[in-house]
């Protein structure tokens, strides 16, 4: 399956590292979709899905939403600022369900799809 929904693809989100791990949450799938319709415009993923070991050498925390695993799978998404405006994506994200959001970047904004809200 080359397709994550009608925008994204498998590669754009999966793991960095080349392990090719895509274990993504499905309902974070859906809302990153949202976002983007609600956008109308493209967006660039700089992260989603990491392996543990990958979130290790990234500098990502040990229960970082971005760290995915079968059991465990990722609900976090970098979005790039390229060509977007910061406020904007967090418009969006609201709209679209995320709960999580890392604002404190210079390139990028991370939404997640935590249980709770959160920013930082």
């Amino acid at each position: 399956m080359k397709y994550a929904s009608n925008s994204f693809l498998w590669s754009e989100l999966k793991c960095k590292c080349g392990c090719n791990n895509i274990f993504i949450q499905d309902e974070a799938i859906d809302k990153l979709q949202r976002l983007r319709d609600i956008l109308q415009r493209p967006v660039i993923i700089n992260s989603a899905a990491r392996c543990p070991i990958h979130n290790v050498h990234v500098g990502g925390a040990p229960k970082s939403q971005h760290r995915a695993t079968k059991n465990s799978p990722s609900t976090a998404f970098d979005i790039s600022l390229q060509g977007l405006n910061k406020d904007a994506i967090l418009s969006a994200g609201k709209l679209a369900g995320f709960k999580g959001f890392g604002i404190n970047y210079n390139t990028f904004v991370h939404v997640d799809n935590r249980d709770f809200f959160a920013t930082w």
